[in-house]
């Protein structure tokens, strides 16, 4: 078939290889990088974030790892301000966990998100630590007509 509208990918980019434990209702910046649509994403204005990570002790079912970002330049090179765990910035989406130590995989997917931005994870009331190592992925994504 043609024209009709399908997914289309850009290339993965990794904002966080190795993340510093979270504490439980604490939030950390994924400061490997940056992502910006125009830069890193082809101009595409979603995207789905990926986060793989553990906890030692299982995390309350069904809770959530909330995604934020901080946009960037603004207003020229004006930055917006970094979150903080009672004045959050942009909600981007949440990463709900299992009940489990082994490693996680999660997926949230995002449309329009900012231009260009810094991004943080709220452990937003899971009762437990968010532990050392997590690895936070982006992929740039949009709807585009079949070929």
């Amino acid at each position: 078939m043609s024209n009709e509208a399908i997914v289309v990918f850009g290339a993965q980019k990794t904002l966080e290889s190795s993340g510093a434990s979270i504490a439980n209702n604490a939030l950390a910046q994924a400061d490997d990088a940056g992502y910006g649509i125009v830069a890193d994403g082809g101009s595409y204005p979603d995207a789905r974030f990926v986060l793989t990570g553990a906890f030692a002790v299982p995390p309350t079912e069904n809770t959530t790892l909330a995604l934020y970002a901080r946009p960037l330049n603004i207003d020229g090179t004006a930055d917006g301000d970094a979150p903080e765990t009672t004045r959050p910035t942009i909600y981007i989406g949440v990463f709900l966990v299992n009940n489990t130590t082994a490693s996680q995989s999660l997926v949230c997917n995002a449309q329009s998100v900012p231009w260009e931005a810094d991004y943080y994870l709220h452990n937003n009331g899971t009762g437990q630590t968010l532990s050392a190592g997590w690895k936070l992925l982006v992929t740039p994504c949009t709807m585009g007509p079949a070929a």
